[in-house]
C-alpha cells in the first residue's frame, strides 16, 4: 500500500506541474513569462508576444522562426507587466518561438518551443 501512495504523489504532482502548459497552449511558458504567437488576438501566427509577468528584475526575449527561415529575437527590457511586439507579417508567419528570461547573474532559462500546427 505504501508504494501505491508514493506513485499516486508522483503522478499527482507531475500532473499539477504540466496543468499550465497545456491550459495555455500557444504560449511557451518560463516561470512568470511567456511568449505568445497572437492567433487568439490578431491574425494568425503573424506577431510575437514577449512578455514579463514577473517582479523579479529580469527581461524576457522571445526567440521565433518565420516561414522564410530566419531566426528572429524581440527582447522586454521595460519589467513587470510589459509586452514587446514583432513585426506584423500576414504572408511570413511564425512557425515557432519560445521563451528565454534573461539573467544577470545565472543562466538564461528557456521555455519549450511552441510550434504553428
Amino acid at each position: 500500500m505504501h508504494r501505491i501512495a508514493k506513485l499516486a504523489a508522483v503522478v499527482v504532482t507531475v500532473a499539477a506541474f504540466s496543468a499550465p502548459a497545456t491550459a495555455q497552449a500557444g504560449r511557451s511558458w518560463i516561470y512568470n513569462s511567456y511568449s505568445l504567437d497572437q492567433q487568439y488576438i490578431f491574425v494568425s501566427w503573424g506577431k510575437v508576444l514577449a512578455c514579463d509577468l514577473d517582479r523579479d528584475g529580469n527581461s524576457v526575449k522571445a526567440h521565433y522562426t518565420r516561414d522564410d527561415g530566419v531566426s528572429r529575437s524581440i527582447h522586454e527590457e521595460r519589467g513587470y507587466g510589459n509586452c514587446e511586439h514583432s513585426e506584423a507579417d500576414n504572408t511570413n508567419r511564425v512557425t515557432k518561438h519560445r521563451s528565454q528570461q534573461i539573467r544577470d547573474w545565472a543562466t538564461d532559462p528557456y521555455g519549450p518551443w511552441v510550434y504553428r500546427v
